[in-house]
This record gives structure tokens, sequence and C-alpha cells, in this order.
């Protein structure tokens, strides 16, 4: 069987010539403080998230990922992540904006408070920086 052809298994773990790219994701950062100790509401969370995401959709709008993402719609896939308070949230920031490339993103700021309060991910395959950086700052799935 030649390379082309072969299909990845447990014995063959190399990608096979027709396998498509992982499917893009959306990854949004909810600081997990601003429900349980500040006292904000899901409503206002949720409209923190839906801020975040238009801007970093608006800012990457001509990349070639977002176009794909966007052009896509029902294969939209989006994660959201919590983190613990404004120190993870933009420690999250700075690992995305030092990474080499940096990772586009999104860092909402709730006006006139000035209170970060989430952050959301231009569309990715989970590339390897973007999981570190994740990792580094405590992320994980949200619970409600």
């Amino acid at each position: 069987m030649s390379s082309a052809t072969e299909r990845p298994s447990a014995e063959n773990p190399g990608t096979a010539a027709s396998e498509s790219p992982p499917p893009q994701v959306m990854q949004i950062v909810v600081r997990r403080d601003l429900l349980d100790a500040e006292g904000w509401g899901f409503g206002p969370l949720m409209a923190q998230v839906a801020h975040a995401t238009a801007a970093v959709l608006h800012e990457t709008r001509d990349r070639p990922e977002t176009v794909e993402y966007l052009e896509n719609l029902k294969e939209m896939r989006k994660a959201v992540l919590q983190t613990a308070n404004e120190d993870s949230l933009t420690k999250l920031a700075t690992l995305l904006s030092s990474s080499t490339p940096p990772v586009p993103h999104h860092l909402w700021v709730e006006q006139p408070e000035n209170v970060p309060t989430c952050l959301a991910l231009a569309p990715n395959r989970r590339e390897s920086p973007i999981k570190k950086a994740l990792d580094k700052s405590g992320c994980r799935r949200w619970k409600g």
C-alpha cells in the first residue's frame, strides 16, 4: 500500500493525504469571580461574551481562518471557558500577545468601569501555543 492511500490507525498514526484539518473553534474565557463574588448575573456576563466575540471577529475579519469560519455557519464551534479572576485573564492576554506569532484575541474591558471581563480568541485549530496559554492561565470549561 502506498503512503498516499494509507489510513491512520493504531499501527500507523501518520496523517492520510486526504484527511481534513481539525475543525476550527473559538474559545471565550470569562472571569468566574464576576458571577461568584462580584454579583454579576448571567445576562450581563452573556453580553460580555457577545461583545468580545463580535470584536475579535470584526478585528480578524480578513484573516483566512476567520473567513473560513464565518463561511461555514452550520459547523461553527465555540468553547466557553472560565478563569478565576482578573489576574488570570490578563495573564492569558499577555501570554497570547507574546506568543510567536501572537495569537489573535480580544480582551473585552467593560466601560466606563474599566473592568476586564472576558477574552475571545479568533477562530483557530487549537494549536499548541493556544493550549499552553490556556493551561498556564488556569482556564477550564465553564461549569454553570
